[in-house]
């Protein structure tokens, strides 16, 4: 599903990218190499300018998640059945900006608003 096609509404608001980073710093993978990231149900997972982490389902039986209470589990952490979180702004900005400097010839006014967007709203969200 492209991403003018996703539901509105929701937590889908603001610009969105595909959630497209590595696993956070502690993972059992230890790898620094981004995925796509995918929900349960199957579905593509994406990153609102909000902090957000919602799949096409987010309106119907999937919820969308701050980015700071987002469990992530690779194929490596599933085996061993554990999940990983972001523990700090500086991680998710660091895996962040693997995720955009993939994109940069093709960055554009929109991903430059997301991402200051991005950093506004993350930290305020933070620690609130």
């Amino acid at each position: 599903m492209s991403i003018a096609n996703l539901p509105k509404g929701g937590v889908n608001r603001g610009i969105i990218i595909p959630l497209f980073i590595p696993c956070p710093s502690q993972c059992v993978c230890q790898s620094s190499e981004p995925i796509v990231w995918y929900c349960l149900c199957g579905s593509a997972m994406y990153l609102s300018e909000y902090g957000d982490i919602f799949c096409q389902n987010h309106l119907k039986y999937c919820s969308g998640n701050f980015i700071k209470n987002k469990f992530f589990q690779c194929d490596k952490a599933k085996q061993s059945n554990t999940r990983y979180q972001f523990k700090s702004i500086s991680q998710i900005l660091l895996s962040l900006s693997q995720c955009l400097s993939v994109l940069e010839d093709t960055i554009d006014h929109q991903q430059q608003r997301f991402c200051q967007s991005f950093l506004e709203n993350v930290c305020k969200r933070w620690h609130s």
